[in-house]
């Protein structure tokens, strides 16, 4: 792999945008900006490029790698909702306006998460293995022979939209699993439940033994997780299952649990494992993304 200057990697997040420039001796130059709340998508791009300028001095990449929540297309963002005002931008077009003649290639952020754990972290060496991001969205990516599985629209793995319990009636609006037990919505519930005695997810952990209904909210959550992976994991029998994002902190309370229902139900039960670049995973996909366009 032969870089003529530096490359530059961008990874959005629902609270954050995190860059990285990288130069052909593995020299790195680190930038994070905040994302307000109600801060809308223009402004979020306008404040990345300016924090681009600053740190390709003087000026010049290679290529530019993009990981994303959503699915991108030439003129939309698919499936974001959980940042504000993303679904109507087109951020494609956005980048190519900014960087002109520079290659840029955009790719959503589990699958970016997961390139990088097959090419050189948790995954590497495995023939057949499935990356987890659980965090705000839950969402899997599949990597067959050092390759992640894209999809025909590039929406393979978003199992985030799988249905949760029981649905008499099939309609738009029925309860997923994203809305069930990524950290948005855990922790919504944990907040409406009048029993646990919590606030928040962290708190929801810590009353686990002390608390019957904090002890049935977290074990619901987990049962859920696991039939969703359950189901993934039997249609292309893994090897290896690499786990990533914010839920992660809750360490041996989600691992144990989440091991032993996959270690139960599937005939070949894979090999768990956190991820090895942690809240990195996807900048560092970003930047992998950005080396193959100069390849390209």
């Amino acid at each position: 792999m032969s870089r003529r200057m530096s490359v530059l990697g961008i990874d959005f997040g629902g609270t954050k945008v995190a860059l990285r420039v990288e130069s052909a001796d593995g020299a790195r130059r680190d930038e994070r900006l905040r994302i307000g709340a109600d801060e809308p998508a223009v402004s979020v791009l306008e404040r990345t490029f300016a924090a681009a300028a600053r740190l390709a001095e003087p000026g010049v990449v290679d290529a530019v790698g993009v990981s994303t929540p959503g699915i991108v297309f030439d003129d939309r963002v698919d499936l974001a909702p959980n940042v504000v005002g993303w679904s109507e931008l087109d951020l494609a077009g956005r980048f190519r306006d900014a960087f002109g003649a520079v290659p840029v290639a955009i790719e959503n952020d589990v699958k970016a998460a997961a390139l990088a754990e097959a090419r050189a972290g948790a995954l590497r060496g495995t023939r057949v293995g499935l990356y987890v991001n659980l965090g705000t969205g839950i969402a899997i990516a599949p990597v067959l022979d050092g390759r992640v599985l894209r999809g025909a629209h590039g929406a393979a793995g978003e199992i985030g939209y799988g249905i949760v319990g029981a649905v008499s009636e099939w309609r738009a609006g029925v309860p997923t699993l994203e809305e069930f037990a990524g950290g948005s919505g855990l922790e919504r519930r944990v907040a409406a439940d009048g029993h646990v005695p919590a606030s928040d997810v962290p708190g929801l952990i810590a009353a686990r033994g002390t608390s019957p209904a904090a002890d049935e909210m977290w074990s619901g959550t987990i049962d859920e997780i696991a039939r969703h992976l359950i189901t993934a994991a039997l249609t292309c029998d893994p090897s290896r299952i690499v786990v990533g994002g914010g839920m992660t902190r809750a360490g041996s309370a989600l691992f144990q649990p989440l091991s032993e229902r996959l270690g139960t139900a599937l005939p070949y039960a894979p090999e768990l494992l956190l991820s090895e670049f942690g809240p990195d995973a996807s900048l560092r996909g970003a930047v992998m993304l950005a080396d193959d366009a100069v390849e390209a």
